[in-house]
């Protein structure tokens, strides 16, 4: 049957249909009424139909559940959505295909004053994405069933991350992992339009207004007079019925809408969890509201493992099963649990009132973790970002490890520093290389040991001793510990700084920071430094706001001085 035929059929007895038909406008709950099934007709799906057919035409897949839902929420009920087309949809992380449906028999209801505004409630155009070589579908009906446990996500649109790129939410990225895990995995993706948690994007845009002035987001939506979230889920199981899916494993962290979906009639066996690798200091707020508020699960390492965090980790990353089944998706949830740790490190580390580093009661600034991170970046050939105490200089290192240089890592240095690149050594290496004092008389303030600086000679390949590649050259042999003093010619373009003894622990300079990073992370104890400028005044060091902007901007793991005296005491090392 065409299209055109099966609108046609359906306009038969329009006025009996449409006493059956639930409003698409949102109703408060004393508002709402049943709705019925529909047919279960047998057929095998094509997936390469792009017809739509009356037999697409789904409702309920089978027992209703009570659909009022939470005090002060907003009813679902369920809601028919007939198949229309679909197509190839190629993208940048795989190809895919997707599915459009449409809520026809709503045209007029949607029409309807909308009690919360214009392009507020759920859109009539939902659509499924799946992966091309991994289709979801199973047999519609009959005795066999359909398909079990496909993942499934039922993604909200958010045209405010996922079209504009913002960082107010983890939505883009949630839709970005959730393409990623059907890829390799499959399953599907079902796209509903309801934004901003289904009031529209104009509230939207005006809960965000009040979230600037210190509301949350669930505040924000009751203070402009709407539910903290009134999304609709109706339309879901005719869109599995269509699939021929009758259980799903829903990639989620909110345990509302599993209850939503339970409520609607969808079997859901169990969840994935769908954590961001990378949390930023736009969501930190919003992150946290989804615990304190709205219940979200499987946050407990990503938002608990700085120390200085306020949010609570009272939630284990853990999947949830239901009926009995065993666990699913482990290897996905551990690799979850190292980027959630990951990510707070980074993320929840921004104090925007935090001028300087200043050392807490346990002796750490920015936690133990980031000093771990920085070692474990050093050894991978990394800078790392070190920033000294606020009453000292107050500013941030680049630091690596010398015998690690590569030409690109010295343009990295080159390009965000002052340029002066120094290597802090040991002082017995120092004078095995000959390597004198600068000056007889230091009068630095902060006691700064220069010695005369250094290139290496024409032997070992270096020409004007000044670019990236000779500087990189000239400091890779300076930390090899079988150079002479005869492979270097004196004044030069690198400039090497004695460290004290005991590193950090005897003084609480970048110098020594550097030998000791270098040190262990299992380098030759010597250690590239140069002090970043600031961006934004450039006239101007950067200083620790900046500082925390650019790392996580740059990718840079940012730690202190104080936090690497603090775990030198502890670990002895």
């Amino acid at each position: 049957m065409s299209l055109a035929e099966n609108k046609g059929s359906s306009s038969h007895n329009s006025s009996e249909k449409k006493a059956e038909i639930p409003s698409a406008v949102i109703h408060p709950l004393n508002d709402i009424s049943g709705s019925d099934s529909g047919s279960d007709d047998e057929e095998t799906h094509d997936m390469n139909g792009v017809a739509a057919s009356s037999a697409n035409h789904a409702s309920h897949p089978g027992k209703a559940k009570k659909t009022i839902l939470e005090s002060g929420g907003f009813t679902d009920s369920v809601i028919p959505a007939t198949y229309v087309a679909e197509t190839n949809l190629p993208t940048d992380i795989g190809h895919y295909r997707i599915r459009a449906y449409r809520i026809e028999e709503f045209e007029a209801a949607m029409k309807e004053r909308q009690s919360l505004g214009a392009g507020a409630g759920l859109g009539s155009e939902p659509c499924v994405i799946y992966c091309t070589d991994k289709p979801p579908f199973g047999r519609k009906g009959g005795e066999i069933g359909g398909a079990k446990d496909v993942p499934v996500r039922i993604h909200d649109q958010c045209f405010t991350s996922e079209v504009f790129r913002s960082q107010r939410c983890d939505c883009r990225e949630q839709l970005k992992m959730s393409l990623e895990y059907i890829r390799e995995h499959g399953g599907a993706i079902i796209y509903l339009q309801q934004e901003g948690r289904g009031i529209g994007l104009a509230n939207k845009v005006a809960a965000y207004a009040l979230q600037d002035v210190g509301l949350d987001t669930v505040d924000a939506n009751t203070h402009l007079g709407f539910p903290e979230d009134a999304r609709q889920y109706g339309v879901v199981p005719s869109i599995l019925k269509d699939l021929g899916i009758d259980s799903i494993r829903l990639m989620t962290n909110n345990p509302r809408k599993i209850r939503r979906l339970q409520a609607l009639g969808v079997d859901v066996s169990g969840t994935i969890p769908m954590v961001v690798p990378t949390a930023n200091k736009h969501n930190r707020k919003y992150l946290q509201t989804k615990i304190d508020r709205m219940n979200h699960a499987n946050f407990g390492d990503l938002l608990s493992s700085s120390p200085d965090s306020t949010i609570s980790p009272d939630y284990s990353h853990v999947e949830i099963v239901y009926n009995n089944k065993k666990p699913i998706a482990e290897e996905f949830i551990s690799e979850g649990e190292e980027a959630a740790a990951a990510a707070v490190a980074a993320a929840l580390i921004d104090d925007i009132n935090q001028s300087g580093v200043v050392a807490a009661d346990d002796g750490y600034c920015f936690g133990r973790q980031s000093v771990e991170d920085a070692i474990a970046a050093v050894k991978r050939g990394e800078l790392i970002v070190v920033v000294d105490d606020e009453s000292r200089e107050n500013e941030g290192d680049f630091i690596m490890a010398a015998d690690k240089c590569t030409p690109e890592a010295m343009a990295e240095f080159i390009r965000y520093s002052s340029g002066v690149i120094c290597i802090g050594m040991e002082g017995e290496r120092m004078d095995a290389l000959e390597l004198p004092p600068m000056v007889i008389n230091n009068e630095d303030p902060k006691g700064t040991a220069f010695s005369v600086s250094v290139d290496a000679t024409k032997e070992h390949g270096i020409t004007t001793g000044i670019s990236a590649t000779d500087r990189a050259k000239t400091s890779v042999m300076l930390a090899k510990m079988d150079s002479k003093a005869s492979d270097f010619h004196r004044p030069g373009h690198i400039f090497p700084l004695r460290a004290k003894e005991n590193g950090v622990l005897t003084r609480d300079g970048h110098t020594e920071a550097a030998v000791d990073f270098a040190r262990l992370a299992g380098s030759s104890p010597a250690g590239l430094l140069c002090e970043i400028v600031s961006e934004e005044n450039p006239t101007e060091m950067a200083r620790l706001p900046e500082l925390k902007r650019f790392c996580r901007k740059r990718g840079y793991v940012l730690t202190s001085i104080a936090d690497l005296q603090q775990y030198r005491r502890d670990t002895g090392l």
